[in-house]
């Protein structure tokens, strides 16, 4: 993924989207001026990091300011400061995860990221119990897909960023090719290729997408195995006795893991 300029900072396109809704949905509140900044390209970086932290102050190996996703808005109305509950109620929705856990001002109310197909990370490592491992994920996944990543065993971080983009879940991405990321390249039957040629393989593939309104629904069920499942946008997950009812109205994703 390439990064696009923006108003004299960097995105990736999907981010660069998603502003443009954001900016259309502020449209409509009276008087509601955003104000939008990013990450210039000449900081864009983990030398750049290492000039300008920026706001959250991390270093390199975990800020999203290499990313071209780490976003900066504020509003106003009529020229005066709104409460930053204002900016997550359109931002928030959208895909934007605030720094700040609640809406309060500080010195980091402005700090926004959007997740893109990188949510389920956060989404999967928080379920399992391994919180402390979400946020570095997420910033190797994401400098990875940009090319900024600079951290070492950067094939293998690719390979676990792909494979977290298809919806495949296997743990942390921290280049250590474990257990779930074996059997995640033996879901797809790429077992026995090297790791450059996996990971390149599969970061052209693309989930299938919906046809504008289409619906679909069903059910998964394997007897005797544990199944645990996921999903995220459109798609709708309700467990049942015998295993998950599966609906999907809108693009999204469903993962199920199976076993222990």
């Amino acid at each position: 993924m390439k990064l696009v300029s923006q108003r004299g900072f960097q995105v990736t396109p999907d981010t660069a989207e998603a502003l443009r809704e954001l900016e259309l949905q502020a449209a409509r509140v009276p008087g509601l001026k955003l104000k939008i900044k990013g990450v210039p390209n000449y900081l864009c970086s983990w030398e750049g990091v290492t000039q300008n932290p920026g706001p959250t102050g991390l270093p390199p190996e975990v800020s999203m300011r290499p990313t071209g996703r780490e976003i900066y808005i504020d509003s106003e109305i009529d020229g005066s400061p709104v409460e930053p509950s204002v900016v997550w109620s359109l931002a928030v929705p959208l895909g934007f995860m605030p720094w700040n856990r609640y809406p309060v001002s500080s010195p980091t109310q402005s700090v926004f990221h959007y997740m893109g197909p990188w949510a389920s990370i956060v989404d999967f490592l928080h379920g399992e119990g391994q919180g402390e491992a979400a946020w570095p994920s997420l910033c190797a996944a994401a400098q990875s897909s940009v090319g900024k990543w600079q951290g070492g065993r950067e094939t293998e971080i690719t390979l676990q960023a792909q494979l977290h983009r298809l919806g495949i879940h296997c743990g942390p991405v921290d280049g250590v090719v474990g257990e779930k990321t074996v059997l995640a390249i033996s879901s797809l039957g790429l077992k026995g290729k090297p790791l450059r040629e996996i990971a390149e393989e599969i970061s052209t593939w693309e989930n299938p997408k919906p046809e504008p309104g289409e619906t679909s629904h069903g059910t998964f069920t394997i007897p005797g195995k544990r199944v645990n499942g996921f999903s995220s946008g459109g798609v709708r997950l309700i467990r049942t006795q015998a295993g998950f009812s599966v609906s999907a109205d809108a693009p999204g994703k469903a993962t199920f893991i199976i076993g222990d």
